[in-house]
Parts: structure tokens; sequence; C-alpha cells
């Protein structure tokens, strides 16, 4: 199949080698060029990632001229320059679509007779890497996993959980294959400190979270809201702070405004004050019983609250903790910003819901931050993530998903 794209495919990202042959209009190839000094940073670095996919493709032709005359009714604008270009390319080439994600440019085409479609990009959750396997398992098909010494006949990455079921759909084991000493249990041990009530898991993805966080550098957590991502997360680091294994947590957020609506604006106070005033003083508040407990662990230096805009310059340290919170409202490249600030020895934990809770524009899953992370790092030796599967908060909380 060939096609024709326009410039908000190229920007929201789109895998070229799927296509025998990409015809890019010179149209498109300014856009960018000037998309890449915006304003907007999250539209200038996708512009820029946009121009070096196309330099290392070797399908794409540049289309410098259309032979189809806009009609005088239509204004001699980008977006129609660019169906100009398309009516040219399917009218030479039968095995060819325009990609465009824009209504009325589809709308257009249409009525051009231009074969047009858009090109969503969206990642089924089958798609997604969790962290485990669920396997069912027969009673000869048990003794034979364990009498031929627990073979990884599942091709589990390095630190990939397993569960395994019998055939009433009960759950008898679980482990963590890791490629250095084969299949290991779990250590599950609970979450004890002064700053949170005991943490007991209450299920089996709570308890691979729990052994995550326990046995690797780099822990990924995702799953619904009320899943316990963040409880599980605060309740292991302030566990290890209080055990004196923690020096500090630096907690990273990304400063989104939930989707469809808008901030109050200005706060007063400083940089602490501004970030307890919004969404990330009612995570802590929440999960710390009230801002003064939050406040007086920031006093302590056992906390440290960083917006992602300020994460340059930081360097976390071997004895300290990074905590990104709501990493789903984080791009690839501001991601990959933040880890660089990591230092060796430091414990890691991402947390987000990265299926249903994305609030940052022009960010496709493919080029979200944590999506990229969760790509990138799965099977390293590091690595660990568990996407949690049930709500806990209430009844309410859990039909709610269905709106």
């Amino acid at each position: 199949m060939n096609c024709v794209l326009d410039t908000n495919v190229l920007i929201d990202g789109i895998d070229l080698s799927q296509y025998s042959k990409v015809y890019i209009p010179i149209t498109c190839i300014e856009e960018l060029d000037n998309l890449k000094c915006n304003k907007d940073y999250e539209l200038a670095y996708k512009a820029k990632q946009a121009i070096k996919q196309l330099e290392k493709a070797d399908n794409i032709e540049i289309r410098w001229r259309s032979q189809w005359s806009i009609p005088m009714e239509m204004h001699n604008t980008n977006d129609n320059q660019i169906l100009a270009f398309a009516k040219d390319c399917v009218a030479f080439d039968k095995e060819c679509v325009f990609l465009t994600n824009d209504y009325n440019v589809r709308l257009k085409a249409k009525h051009l007779d231009i074969p047009c479609e858009s090109h969503n990009q969206k990642v089924s959750s089958d798609d997604l890497y969790v962290g485990y396997k669920e396997v069912t398992l027969s009673e000869y098909e048990q003794a034979l996993f364990y009498q031929e010494g627990k073979f990884n006949k599942w091709d589990l990455l390095n630190n990939q959980y397993l569960i395994i079921k019998n055939e009433d759909g009960e759950i008898i084991d679980k482990y963590r294959w890791t490629d250095e000493k084969g299949f290991v249990t779990l250590k599950t041990t609970s979450f004890k400190s002064i700053y949170f009530q005991d943490f007991k898991p209450k299920d089996v993805y709570q308890m691979l979270a729990m052994d995550s966080l326990y046995n690797t550098d780099f822990t990924l957590l995702f799953g619904r809201a009320g899943s316990a991502k963040t409880t599980l997360a605060l309740s292991y680091v302030m566990q290890q702070i209080q055990a004196n294994k923690i020096n500090k947590c630096v907690i990273i957020y990304s400063n989104a405004p939930l989707r469809n609506n808008f901030s109050l604006g200005f706060y007063p106070g400083n940089r602490n004050e501004k970030l307890l005033s919004g969404s990330l003083g009612g995570i802590l508040t929440s999960k710390f019983g009230d801002v003064i407990g939050v406040e007086a662990l920031i006093n302590q230096g056992k906390l440290l609250l960083i917006p992602s805009a300020e994460i340059r310059g930081i360097e976390v340290g071997e004895h300290d903790c990074l905590f990104v919170t709501e990493a789903q409202n984080t791009d690839a490249y501001t991601m990959r910003t933040i880890l660089q600030r990591v230092k060796d020895g430091c414990k890691c934990i991402v947390e987000g819901d990265l299926l249903e809770q994305q609030d940052i524009r022009n960010c496709g899953l493919k080029e979200n931050g944590m999506y990229r992370a969760l790509e990138v790092f799965k099977g390293d030796k590091s690595f660990s993530c568990v996407k949690l599967r049930n709500v806990y908060r209430g009844h309410i909380a859990d039909v709610a998903q269905n709106i």
C-alpha cells in the first residue's frame, strides 16, 4: 500500500516502514520547517522528530509540484495545496491513499474523489506490555513444570512475572523471571511506616507491584484511578525513608490541567506552596492525611517537589528516590530528560493511568513518555512493570470508568 501524508499525520507520528511508497507534498516539508521553531516546545519537538524520520526513510518521494489546479472557489491555502498533491498522486498511483487527521480536509477530499483515511495510531490495551503473563496449567502440566526445573517456555523477559492458575482459575503460584537466576519467588512483606497505615496487598497484581518495588531499580506502575498506584509507591518510599535506606524522595510532577478544563490561574506563594495548591497537593494530602504532614516532610528535606518544566540541572543521588507521579502527562522528550537525572543506585518509580487519563495536548500514546519508557526499558535488568487491574477506591469510582 502507498500513501500521501498530511502534515498532521507526520506530527502525530506514523510508522513509515509499513508503506511501500510514501509521497510527501513539498508544502508539508515547509510546514514542518516552520513548526520546528514554534513557541510550543512540544509541537516543535514533534516537528523535528518528523523531519528526522523522513530523513532516515528510504521509501519517501517528495512531490514538488502538482498538475491538478486548485479551483477558483478554493483558496490557495496550504491544506488545499496538499489536497492538490494528493489528487495528483491517486490519479497516477491506484494503490495510493491520502492520510490526514483533519476532518475538514477529509471532507474536501471525499468530494474531490480522493481516497482518504484518518491515521489512527491508538495502541490497544491488548498490545501493551503489562509486566506479567497469566497461564493456566492442568495438574499434569504443573507436575512437568516443577519436575523439569521450571523452564521459561513462555519466553518471559527479564523481570517479567508469571502468574500460574489451575483449571478452576485459582492462582496457585507466582514468580518473577530473571535471566541470571531463573524463576524467583516474590517478596511481598507489608509496607510499614509512621507516615502511612500498613499496606498489605489486596490481590495478586499488588503483590507483583510490591515485589517490583523491593527488587528492581526502576518500577513502572499503571492502572485505572483507584487501583492504588500512588499509595503503593508512597508507602514503599516512606518505609525506606524511615529505615534510612532512602535519603529523600524527589517527586516530579507534570502540571497539565484536566483535559478540557482550565486552571484557576496565578497562585500566590513560593514554588512548594503553588504546587501544593494544585493537583499535586491534592494527591499528596489525600495520601498523607493533611497538608501539614506534607509540609513537615518537605521542611525536613525528605520530600522535594519539582515541576517537570524545571527538571534540567537536577541530579537525583544514589541514595535518593525519583518518583514521577501522573506520568501519563509527560511526552517522550520530557520523560527522557527526567530519567537522565538519575544516578546509579537511585530508586526510580514512575506511575500513572496510561490508557485513560492523558491530559496533554497533541500527544498520541506512541509519543507518550510513560509508554516510551515502558517500550524502551522492558526486559532491561534494572526494570520491572505491573499493570494494576482492580479498583479499590469504591463502587462508584469503579462504575464511573464506564462513563
